[in-house]
């Protein structure tokens, strides 16, 4: 992954939206502090999933959500549904 593509250095506080916020419908999203950046790899087989963000999950739209407080992984880019500030620094 070249350096260019990653918007948000090691320790940024970011918001990664799953889906896109719309009117009527609740946001759905994870934050957290980025701990890791660059290629995500398959926990268990090792081969490269896709270039992304590794964060320590300290909130989420839903203040019950049970990875806070988990480690997630946060796609640069998605293929599908991508939109503008899908991941927003907060």
């Amino acid at each position: 992954m070249e350096e260019k593509e990653m918007a948000y250095e090691i320790g940024t506080k970011i918001r990664a939206y799953d889906f896109e916020p719309m009117t009527g419908r609740p946001d759905r999203y994870i934050e957290g502090r980025i701990i890791e950046a660059g290629t995500i790899m398959h926990p268990e087989f090792h081969h490269p999933l896709f270039d992304g963000y590794t964060i320590e999950i300290t909130g989420a739209a839903r203040k019950d959500d049970p990875r806070i407080g988990d480690v997630g992984y946060v796609p640069m880019k998605v293929a599908f549904f991508d939109f503008e500030g899908r991941i927003a620094e907060i």
